[in-house]
C-alpha cells in the first residue's frame, strides 16, 4: 500500500487545515476591505485581482495536476521530469502575461488607474505558477503539511498586511492589490525543505515519463481547468463591465462566505486525487465522497441559516444587499460537492478528459446565464449562474463515472451506516497515533 493509502485519513485533516487557511483568511480580512474601501474600493480590488486570478489557472495548462498524478504513481519521478515542468509553466506564463496586460484596458472597464494596477498585477504570474507547481509536487509525494503551512503563511501575510495598512490609515486600493497578488509567493518558502525525502532511487530500466506525456495528461487536464475556472472565476472578471463595481463588491463578499464550506470538499478531492492515482479504492472513494458531501451540505445550511445577522455585522451594513447572492451560492456549493469526488477519479484514474467535458458544459451554461442575468441582477444573476452551472457539473461528472467505471449514481448520494463507522474508526486511529 502507498505511503498516502496508509496515512490517508492524516492526509487528508493535513489538506483540511490548509484548506481551511484561505477562508479564513478571507472572511479576517474581508471586514477590513470592505469597511475600509467601501462598496466600490471593494469592487476595483476585484476587478484588478480577477484576472490575475483567472489567468493563474488559464496558465497552468493542467501541469501541476499531471504532475501531481506522475510522482503519486511513480514516486521516483522528480529531477528532469519537473524541470520540463517548470519550462512549459515558464513559458505559458510570459505568453499570458502579456495577454492579461493586453486586455487590462477591458478588464478594468477602461479606468486608467485599474488599468495601471492590473499591469503591475500581472507580473506576479510566472511566479505564482512555480507556487503552484511546488505545491504540486508536494501532495504528489503526500507531503501535505507542507502545503498546510504554504497556505498557513500566505494567508498569515494577507490578513497581517492588510490589517497593519488598515491601522496605520493607508490602505487604499494599490495596497491591498499588492498585498493579495504577493502574498500567495512568499508562502513558497515553505517549499525550502522539499527535496528532502524526494530520494527514492529511480530503479533500473524504469521509465521516467516524457514531456508528450506531461503535455498530454495535462492538456487533457487543462480544458477543464479552464472551464472549472469560467465557472467559477468568470463572474467576478464579468461583473464589472457587465454591472458595475458596487455589484462586485456585493458578489465578492457572497462568494466569501460560501466558499467557507468548500474546506470540507476540497480536502478530501485534493487528497484523493493523489491517493486514488496511486491505488484505486471504489469503496473507500465512495464513502469519502458521501461524507464530505454531507459535511458540505451541513456547513452550507447552517451559514445560510445564521447569515442574516452574522453578514452586516462583520462586513458592514450597506453588505447586506448581498444576502441573497449569498444564499444562492450556498446552494451552490453544497450542489457542487456531490460530485466533486466523482470528477477526481475520473482524473485519477487516467480519463480528465472526461471530466473536462462536464466541466465545459457547466461553463457553458454558466456563462450563458452570467451575460442574460447579470445587467439586470447583477450580483443575484452572477450567483444564479454559477448555481446551475455547479448543478450541471456534478451531475454530468456521476454519471460518467457510471458511463466508465460502473458505479450507480446513487452510490454518491446520502450517508450509510458504514460510512459513519469508518469515519468513527479513522478518526479513533487518528486520534491514537497523535497521542503515541
Amino acid at each position: 500500500m502507498s505511503a498516502g493509502g496508509r496515512n490517508r485519513v492524516g492526509n487528508i485533516v493535513a489538506a483540511l487545515i490548509g484548506n481551511v487557511f484561505p477562508p479564513i483568511a478571507s472572511i479576517a480580512t474581508a471586514p477590513i476591505l470592505a469597511q475600509t474601501l467601501g462598496v466600490d474600493g471593494r469592487g476595483a480590488v476585484a476587478a484588478v485581482t480577477a484576472p490575475l486570478f483567472l489567468a493563474t489557472a488559464v496558465a497552468t495548462f493542467g501541469v501541476p495536476a499531471a504532475v501531481t498524478r506522475t510522482i503519486a504513481r511513480h514516486p521516483s519521478s522528480h529531477g528532469g521530469f519537473v524541470r520540463r515542468a517548470v519550462a512549459v509553466l515558464g513559458g505559458a506564463g510570459v505568453v499570458v502575461t502579456a495577454l492579461l496586460i493586453a486586455a487590462a484596458p477591458f478588464s478594468a472597464a477602461g479606468d486608467r488607474d485599474l488599468v495601471r494596477l492590473v499591469t503591475l498585477a500581472s507580473v506576479m504570474l510566472v511566479p505564482t505558477l512555480m507556487v503552484a507547481l511546488l505545491q504540486a509536487v508536494a501532495a504528489g509525494m503526500h507531503r501535505w503539511r507542507l502545503v498546510t503551512v504554504e497556505r498557513a503563511i500566505t494567508a498569515g501575510v494577507r490578513l497581517i498586511a492588510l490589517a497593519s495598512f488598515a491601522a496605520a490609515g493607508s490602505l487604499d486600493v494599490a495596497h491591498a492589490v499588492a498585498v493579495l497578488a504577493v502574498a500567495p509567493i512568499i508562502g513558497a518558502v515553505a517549499y525550502v525543505g522539499l527535496r528532502r525525502g524526494t530520494g527514492a532511487a529511480c530503479p533500473e530500466g524504469a521509465e521516467t515519463p516524457s514531456t508528450r506525456a506531461l503535455m498530454s495528461f495535462g492538456a487533457r487536464v487543462w480544458f477543464g481547468s479552464i472551464a472549472g475556472v469560467l465557472l467559477t472565476r468568470l463572474d467576478q472578471a464579468l461583473i464589472a463591465p457587465l454591472s458595475d463595481a458596487a455589484e462586485l463588491g456585493l458578489y465578492v463578499v457572497a462568494v466569501n462566505v460560501a466558499d467557507l464550506p468548500l474546506v470540507i470538499s476540497n480536502a478530501v478531492r485534493d487528497v484523493s486525487f493523489a491517493a486514488d492515482a496511486a491505488e484505486q479504492d471504489d469503496a473507500r472513494m465512495l464513502a469519502a465522497s458521501r461524507i464530505s458531501s454531507a459535511l458540505t451540505v451541513v456547513a452550507a445550511g447552517a451559514l445560510a441559516a445564521s447569515a442574516w445577522w452574522w453578514v452586516p455585522l462583520v462586513f458592514g451594513a450597506e453588505f447586506v444587499d448581498a444576502m441573497p447572492a449569498c444564499l444562492v451560492l450556498l446552494l451552490a456549493t453544497a450542489v457542487g460537492g456531490q460530485g466533486a469526488l466523482a470528477g477526481v477519479t475520473l482524473s485519477a484514474r487516467g480519463a480528465p478528459g472526461r471530466r473536462s467535458a462536464s466541466l465545459v458544459v457547466a461553463a457553458l451554461v454558466n456563462t450563458a446565464l452570467l451575460v442574460a442575468l447579470v445587467p439586470s441582477h447583477g450580483a443575484l444573476g452572477a450567483a444564479i449562474g454559477t448555481l446551475a452551472g455547479c448543478f450541471v457539473s456534478s451531475s454530468l461528472n456521476v454519471l460518467q463515472v457510471w458511463h466508465r467505471h460502473g458505479i450507480h449514481p446513487r452510490s454518491f448520494y446520502g450517508v450509510r451506516r458504514s460510512d459513519i463507522r469508518s469515519f468513527l474508526r479513522a478518526i479513533r486511529r487518528l486520534s491514537r497515533h497523535n497521542t503515541m
